[in-house]
């Protein structure tokens, strides 16, 4: 049986942890190197958190055009119109005006708070279906285990009682 990712020790915590890291930074995407020296405090930690990353589809996407940028799914939704220099959101017309080394520092704007709750409410909602299929599945293990045992003690005693 393959492992469950949300059943993996500190995952919750962890996917939890970039939700919000992620929602509020002032880039929406990164090299896994940066969001780990952000989130843990420690760049050394970067496969840990593609491992995050990659294991958990529903948040987080590899950016196509970056090898090794991941980004929060729910900003990759909005345009690109966050001018990160005046922190402030560009018209689509201010935005056609930037030169291509202004546009450098344009993002995304960062998801407003209600819908970080919202974003961290479903991934705890996932992990809790998670355990509750994984408590689930275990329950029939005894009976399946003692029909087994009987089984074999049924075709013992015909074996050897003849």
């Amino acid at each position: 049986m393959t492992e469950v990712p949300y059943l993996k020790p500190n995952r919750l915590a962890d996917v939890i942890a970039a939700i919000q890291f992620m929602s509020l930074n002032v880039r929406s995407s990164q090299p896994c190197e940066k969001w780990a020296d952000y989130i843990s405090g420690d760049k050394g930690k970067a496969d840990h958190w593609r491992e995050v990353f990659d294991d958990h589809p529903e948040f987080f996407r590899k950016s196509p055009d970056n090898v090794d940028h991941y980004a929060l799914i729910w900003r990759r939704a909005s345009p690109r119109l966050f001018y990160r220099k005046e922190d402030r959101l560009l018209s689509k017309p201010e935005y056609d005006q930037l030169s291509a080394e202004e546009r450098t520092f344009v993002s995304r704007v960062r998801v407003p708070d209600a819908e970080i709750k919202t974003l961290i409410d479903i991934a705890i909602e996932l992990h809790a279906k998670a355990r509750e299929q994984h408590t689930d599945w275990r329950w029939w293990v005894p009976t399946v285990a003692s029909f087994v045992g009987s089984l074999v003690a049924v075709l013992l005693g015909v074996a050897f009682g003849k």
